[in-house]
This record gives C-alpha cells, structure tokens and sequence, in this order.
C-alpha cells in the first residue's frame, strides 16, 4: 500500500465494499476510524469544541506520520482489547478460536512475502499461535 498525503479519517461503511475489501484495507479502515472515535488525529480545540488548529491527520504527510508514529502503537492496543474481551467473554476455550482464526493469514504472509526480516516476524508469530492453540 503506497499511501502519501493527508491521512483521510475515513471507514468503510457501505456493505458491498466492506465485503470486497482486503485485510489491508480493513485493518487501516479500523485504525484510522479509531483515531477519529478516540480524538486521536492531533487536531487542537477550545474548550466548546472549535478547531483552533488542524492535527497531524490533515498535514501533508499526515501518511508517513500515521504509519510511522501511530498505526503499531495503536493496532497492538486494539488487538490487546479484543483478546482481553474475547478471554473475559468467551473464556479459555474462545481465546484458541480467536487464536486459529489469526494463524491462517500469519501462515499466508510468511509463504508470500519477500521481505527477510517480516518472514522471520511472522514465522515467530505463527509459531507462538501454534503453542497458544495447543
């Protein structure tokens, strides 16, 4: 995904796109919807909610700050809150489904990507699912 510009704070909503987009667009869809639930995007306001001035999502490379400051900070805080709901929710038991349904795509990434160090990253990670789901 080659990104550049302002970061639009933007989700999919309509149903027929969310169902032919990818994980990419899913996961950036979620993080960036995130930033603006949160308040998150830098933006600066008084007291009464006016924009004193715009935050870093709307700078011109609202991207690069995105994907280099927020977007890993702020995927492993959501992904910890999901688990911690779904180990509370749904118990022991829950967590292994959770964990099954993440070790297919690790699985997939590791056999198509061509990058070195993310191939090591992600057989680290398939390998720790497999121990969790066992």
């Amino acid at each position: 995904m080659e990104f550049d510009g302002p970061l639009p704070i933007d989700a999919p909503t309509d149903y027929a796109e969310l169902l032919e987009s990818t994980a990419v667009e899913r996961g950036r869809a979620q993080l960036a919807y995130t930033l603006r639930w949160v308040g998150e995007d830098g933006t600066k306001t008084d007291g009464e909610g006016n924009v004193i001035a715009p935050g870093w999502a709307t700078a011109p490379d609202g991207w690069a700050t995105f994907n280099a400051s927020f977007a890993p900070e702020l995927a492993g805080a959501i992904c910890a809150d999901l688990l911690m709901y779904v180990l509370a929710a749904a118990g022991d038991a829950g967590m292994r489904r959770t964990l099954r349904q993440l070790l297919d795509p690790v699985t997939e990434a590791v056999e198509t990507t061509d990058d070195e160090g993310q191939t090591q990253t992600l057989r680290r990670l398939a390998g720790s699912l497999a121990d969790a789901i066992s």
